[in-house]
């Protein structure tokens, strides 16, 4: 019997969000930006332009693209994405990592599951020498990324691609990823899948534990 492969995407279900950084940088133009936007953002007060890219009707370089614009307008530092990024993600440290994805990796790993990370960004987004001291990308089987490949997702290519270097079905896979159209991408696939809620985080790492029959965390001891 096939062992199921843990797929992580990156930002996100491992790398905290630009939208949760920003509190660090209170009374700033970033923090003017992202505060309660995307996935933070409330009933009240919606952000179209995310609502958008779960629609699928712009991508998630069209999203960022645009805030980076906004970023540089609003007396931010360079108009392009990466240095935008830059200025919440340097320098690397651990910090940036979820803990609960840090322990989800090593779980899994320990029980026998092949572990990649499908990711569309990470080469566009950050430099070679950052990926390098994110510890985590070291950990895993298998690194996809779209940036580096030529297709993104929910392109089925990247998916197939996955599939091959990690030699585990679409069907033996448990992917894992905060974007709407990643999810429906892969679910067309076959893929089980789970949306990674950025506001409750724990409620997602727990149904990907129990898809891939790991022991629930003790968030009490």
């Amino acid at each position: 019997m096939t062992v199921p492969a843990l797929v992580l995407d990156f930002g996100g279900p491992v790398l905290l969000t630009p939208f949760e950084l920003v509190e660090e940088r209170t009374g700033t133009p970033i923090h003017a930006l992202l505060h309660g936007r995307g996935p933070l953002a409330s009933p009240d007060d919606p952000d179209p332009v995310w609502q958008d890219l779960q629609a699928g009707r712009i991508t998630e370089r069209d999203y960022w693209a645009d805030r980076a614009l906004q970023w540089d307008r609003e007396g931010g530092h360079g108009s392009d994405i990466r240095a935008m990024i830059a200025h919440l993600y340097e320098p690397p440290r651990p910090s940036l990592v979820r803990e609960e994805a840090r322990r989800l990796v090593r779980d899994a790993l320990a029980a026998g599951h092949p572990v990649g990370i499908l990711t569309n960004d990470l080469h566009a987004f950050h430099s070679e020498e950052w990926v390098q001291q994110i510890e985590i990308v070291g950990d895993v089987d298998v690194v996809v990324d779209g940036s580096l490949e030529g297709h993104l997702k929910p392109d089925p290519r990247l998916y197939v691609l996955l599939s091959e270097r990690l030699d585990v079905s679409f069907a033996d896979m448990v992917f894992l990823d905060d974007q709407a159209t990643n999810i429906r991408g892969a679910e067309a696939l076959g893929i089980p899948s789970v949306l990674f809620d950025v506001t409750d985080p724990e409620t997602s790492y727990a149904e990907v534990r129990k898809l891939l029959q790991l022991p629930e965390e003790d968030h009490d001891g």
